[in-house]
This record gives structure tokens, sequence and C-alpha cells, in this order.
């Protein structure tokens, strides 16, 4: 980390360690240090750097800091004098809290020798000079700009990253009220931080020079320099993270062939819908819509030629559609629009809903006229009602899609209502969750495995992640595909969820005996409900005593989703459970709700890309600038990024070109019960 540094750190005349907040081991000591002390790389601080010193020094900010509370933060600064009891020579120092490239927390610790200055005022002035050279010279190098401004907020001092992101000389900016460089929307914001001597990292929009503004993270620091009060402000653009974020989302939430909302997105704002329509008591309606024959035009013209007619598809169910409903397509050539027609009668609902059903079909009946062709199409549509949160949204599609069926055998361009005999359907899923409920305490679920490689030099599997299999006395096997939302629905995933987590433990604890797997991790889902529970992190920890497994040797792999119910309460969760040792990942990475910027706050130790962005990897630009993306981010953020979902020698060509290092899929083996493990995983 300071090679590139060197001839500075070695030419200034201060002493410069390195120094684990938690051990007290010296990381680094430059040559100043070695010359004073000798060799102390290695060696515990308060034993080499002291006579007959055998605890952390009293007078040491960070002890004092840490007897009267927890570690400091990363970015608190201390600064202390002392006089060396080894060489009797007076030190000033300026240390800061960061994180070590291995993770840990450490102290920078840079010393000035101020004997002399203790008794000449000249040397004082002299070595106070060469002081600041040090701090400006160390400033100069960060990666955020700092703007130091006094009680009277203006700038005093300023580093050459601050001028560059300002458009300002330093000359310029020394003198300047502070808040010159705050675009007026945020100076409200930065008022109330300022005032309140509040140093926890925000957003903050700036103002350049030249009238433009970004939007920045901004953290403050107040200290007492020379018996003055002054403030330093970090200032972290983050523009282009934030264009990545936009462009994530539009990505994931947004069909790139229409523009219009996929299914996602649909889900997300109906969700919305639903809960309106519930307080108001008001009728909305799910439209699935599907065009009739439309393979034809594709075989026969090709797909060029058959995205224009959806293009046009598109534009035509949003000119019979208002402004407060929601048009969205789903694929191919289905497309769902969600009515809330604000009617709290239902027949006065199906009249209204019944009319737009109608004008649709007029609508694509008419010709299309494209490329020289005349296309003459027909659709069928599926609709179902809803005015409570009775059935949950993938039901309700369900349901819109049957109908949608209906219509289609019913002869084509026509719509049908949901049928209620289709109650069925919920009769059958109410036996599978009770057969779930009892195969949970029967001991007929069981984990199998799936590897996860690692390819740096070579390759070699450094976990695997669990998946759960239920082999049903009556009916066999069952996919997770099918009882896992069920379960999810039901709350059955709660004591599902714990069974898996202890069987991952247990599998664990056998493996500390085996020479290869003893160094893999498990990887285990955690649903939101299981999650949200408030017993949840307790309930890990006791089993953490009672299986005496080594934690960071689970990684739970929770979703971006997590997040959006109740983020504090959430990320709260997360650091406790980053305290206790287990490894973090944030499943589907990509395809949730969650803000970019959540990633700084949390403690997590990988991003887990979606499978649905890796199958058409090759061949979708979309997927490929997703994927880009997001190994992007992840090497920005120190991250662990694995593709799961691998399955072709091509996406593992293209995902090693673009950097990835960690894979998972059944390129190198199909989940298996865990004595085949090293059996049937392939190594290419």
């Amino acid at each position: 980390m300071f090679d590139p540094m060197e001839v500075i750190l070695n030419s200034t005349g201060a002493l410069v360690y390195v120094i684990d907040v938690n051990t007290y081991e010296i990381l680094y000591a430059n040559e100043r240090c070695k010359e004073e002390f000798g060799e102390i790389t290695g060696k515990v601080c308060y034993k080499e750097l002291q006579r007959d010193q055998y605890a952390p020094c009293n007078f040491c900010p960070l002890y004092q800091y840490q007897e009267e509370s927890n570690s400091p933060p990363i970015g608190t600064i201390f600064e202390w004098e002392n006089q060396n009891s080894i060489n009797n020579r007076h030190y000033m120092f300026v240390e800061r809290i960061i994180e070590w490239r291995d993770g840990r927390t450490v102290k920078v610790q840079i010393g000035i020798d101020i004997t002399i200055q203790k008794t000449l005022e000249k040397e004082i002035l002299k070595e106070k000079d060469n002081a600041i050279d040090l701090f400006e010279t160390i400033i100069d190098s960060t990666i955020e700009g700092l703007i130091i401004y006094n009680d009277n907020n203006h700038c005093i001092r300023v580093n050459g990253v601050a001028t560059k992101l300002f458009g300002y000389t330093r000359e310029e900016m020394i003198g300047q009220n502070v808040f010159n460089f705050i675009a007026p929307s945020s100076h409200d914001l930065v008022k109330e931080v300022v005032t309140k001597r509040n140093q926890d990292p925000y957003k903050s929009d700036m103002l350049r020079k030249d009238g433009s503004t970004f939007s920045a993270i901004l953290r403050g620091k107040d200290l007492v320099l020379a018996g003055e009060k002054i403030r330093i402000s970090a200032v972290l653009d983050i523009t282009d993270i934030k264009k990545k974020e936009k462009e994530i989302l539009r990505l994931a939430h947004y069909d790139s062939l229409t523009e219009l909302p996929n299914r996602l997105l649909l889900k997300e704002l109906l969700g919305h819908m639903i809960k309106r329509n519930m307080y108001n008591s008001y009728y909305g309606a799910l439209l699935f819509i599907d065009l009739d024959h439309f393979k034809i035009v594709n075989d026969t013209k090709g797909h060029g030629i058959g995205d224009m007619v959806l293009i046009e598809t598109a534009k035509r169910i949003q000119t019979i559609s208002r402004q407060t409903d929601i048009v969205a397509r789903l694929g191919g050539d289905e497309f769902v629009v969600a009515v809330e027609p604000l009617l709290t009668d239902k027949d006065s609902a199906i009249t209204n809903i019944s009319i737009m059903a109608k004008k649709i079909l007029e609508e694509l009946q008419k010709p299309y006229l494209i490329a020289d062709n005349d296309f003459r199409l027909t659709a069928s549509i599926g609709i179902v009602q809803f005015n409570d949160d009775y059935h949950s949204i993938d039901e309700l599609m369900k349901f819109a899609d049957s109908a949608m069926y209906n219509a289609k055998e019913n002869g084509r361009n026509e719509y049908q209502f949901f049928d209620p005999k289709l109650q069925q359907m919920m009769e059958i899923k109410a036996l599978l969750i009770e057969r779930l409920r009892k195969s949970i305490h029967a001991n007929v679920m069981f984990l199998y495995y799936q590897p996860q490689i690692m390819v740096v030099s070579r390759q070699q599997i450094v976990g695997v992640e669990a998946l759960i299999r239920w082999n049903d006395p009556q009916h066999g096997m069952i996919s997770p595909a099918s009882f896992i939302p069920i379960a999810e629905e039901c709350g059955l995933i709660i004591p599902l969820g714990e069974w898996i987590l202890r069987e991952a433990m247990q599998q664990l604890k056998r493996w500390e005996s085996d020479s290869i797997k003893k160094e893999w991790r498990i990887s285990v889902n955690v649903s939101f409900k299981q999650f949200e529970k408030e017993s949840f992190v307790s309930l890990l920890k006791s089993m953490v005593n009672e299986y005496k497994i080594i934690s960071n040797k689970l990684r739970l792999e929770l979703t971006e989703s997590l997040l959006i119910k109740n983020t504090e309460v959430a990320l709260d969760k997360i650091n406790m459970l980053k305290d206790m040792g287990f490894s973090l990942s944030i499943d589907d990475f990509g395809t949730g709700y969650s803000s970019l910027s959540y990633l700084k706050q949390l403690p997590i130790d990988e991003l887990k890309i979606d499978q649905s962005f890796i199958r058409d990897l090759v061949i979708d630009h979309n997927d490929f600038i997703i994927v880009e993306t997001i190994l992007s981010i992840g090497r920005k953020f120190n991250l662990e990024v694995i593709a799961e979902g691998v399955e072709t020698h091509e996406q593992y060509e293209k995902l090693l070109s673009m950097g990835c290092k960690y894979f998972q899929g059944y390129l190198f083996g199909k989940p298996v019960k865990e004595e085949k493990l090293l059996i049937e995983s392939a190594v290419y």
C-alpha cells in the first residue's frame, strides 16, 4: 500500500507507523522508525516503543477511547504529544483510523520529533511548517476533496482533489464561505449538519465554479487546531456511481425493446396499487394481453419485424390506457395492464373494465403497416379483479393468465374474466402446504450442495451453496420452485429456514476433520421473513454456540429487498451478524430495490450476480452491461463477485474476460449429496 509513497515517507523526518487497533501489532514502520527503535515490524507497539511497558499506554488516545467505549469508527483522527521513555525525545503524533488492505482496522500514526521545539521557539515554528507540509502531502494523496474551514465558515485550506472537483485554484477557494461550494438545494441540509456538529456521512449536491452541480457524500470532522475551532469536510464525488445506479435500475426494471415496465417493476407498482385499493375499497383489475398467432410473424418475417410489431402494440395499448394505469411487458408478446377504475361497486367496475378491454381489442385489430407489410392481428385478454390482498400478486398474475388461455380456447380475439372454478387451484395449494408442514418434521427433507469455484491461477472449490430438496412420500421429489414460494407465503419458511441452517452448521462441523472440505464455506439463503424475525440474530448465536462452528465458514445470502421495509433495523441486524463473524452475501444482486449508496454502509463480503443476467450474457448487450457494471462495483467496494447459473463454456470465457473470479453453475457441478461433491464436481 505504501510502496508508491515510500520516498515521501522516508524523507519527511517523521515516524510513520501502521498499527492494528485490536492487537497493537506494528504492521508497518518507515526507515525513520527503524533508525530510532530498530526492527520493530510485527511486534507489539507499547513493548517496543516504550521502556518497561507491558500493557497499552494510558496516554495513548486510542487506549483511552477504547476504555470509554468500543473501537473508534473508521476515519477517527487523534492528535497527541508524548515524551518517549526510551530516548527521552518529544514527539507530536497525528493518527487516523482506517481499514487496512486485509480488512483489519488499523491506525496510521505519524510522529514528528519536537524535542528542540520544546526549548526553541524558532525551531518550533520550523517543525510546525514541516508538519503542515507533511499533512498537505498526505491529504493531497486522498481520493476525497478536503476543505478545511474556520468557525466563521470561511475556507482556510484545501487539497488538490478539491480544486479539481470544484474548478477553482487553491487561491480562489481560500477565504470563500464554504456554502459557496454547496448547491442551493442542499443549503438547509448542510447548515443543519454543521450546526449540530454531525460527523456522520451524508449526501449533498455540490456547486462548481461554472455553476454546474454534482452529487457527493460529505463527511465532516470538528477539530481544535492552535486554539482555533476548525472543521474538515471530505467530499467524495459519487456522480459515476449514481449514473451506474440509474442505469442498473433502468435495465433491471424496464423492458429494453418497448421501454415499458418489466415483470419486476410491475409487481412493485401493482403492490402499491393493491394497497391503495384496499384503503379506498376500490375494485382494480389485471388485464393479461397476448397476441394471437404472433409466432407466425416472427417465423415468416423475422424477429426484427416482429420487434417492430411489439413496439407498435405497446404504443396502441398505452393510447387506450390512462395515466393512472400500469402498462407492462412480461416478455414475448405478453403485455399486462393494471387498471384502477376508482369504483367501489363491483358491477360498475366490471362494466368499465369490459369497455376498456373491448377498446384494446379494437385497437389491436387495426392494420399494422410495417416495412411494406400489412399485418392483421388479434389478441386474447384475461382479466382478474381485486380489492384486497387475499391473493398474492403472483396468484393474480396466474389467474389473469389462466383467463387469457380460456379466451384463446373460446376462439381468440376476445376477453374473459377469471373463472371462480379455478379456486380448485387454491385447494390444491392448501393440500401442498399441509404436506409441507408435516414433511419439515418427518425427516424427508435433505440438503444438496452445489460447488462454488474460484479461478486465479487455477480453479479450486472454495465453497458450496446448500440447496434444499423434498422427497415427498406420496409424490416423490418436489422441485424447490414449487414449494419455496408457498413456504414463504404461508410462513413455513421460518421452521424450514432454521432446519437448513442447523443442517449446514452440522455439515461444517463434520468437515472440520476433512483435509479438503475443512477449508470450504457453505452459503445459505436467508428469506426475508426469516430475517425480519426479532429472534433471528439470537437464534444464530445460540446455534453457533451449540455446534461450535467457525462462524465465517457460513455465508448468509441476503436479498436487496431486506433493506426496503425498515432500513435502520435491517442495517443493525446485518452489522450484528458481521460482528458475530458470519460471511455475508447480497443474493440476486441487480434485481432488487436498494440504492447502491447502501453498499457504503453494508459490511458484506460478496455480490451474487443473478443467473437471469448470465443466461443471455453472450448474446444480450443489456445483460453484458449489467454484469460488467456489477463487477466494476465489486472491485470499487473490494467485494467478491460470484456469477451463478454458469452453464456453458461461452458464458464462462466471457465472464473470465470481464474479470470475474468466482463461479457457480452446472458447468462446474450440479447440486449433489455431500458425499458426491468431489466425485461429480467438474473442474475445467
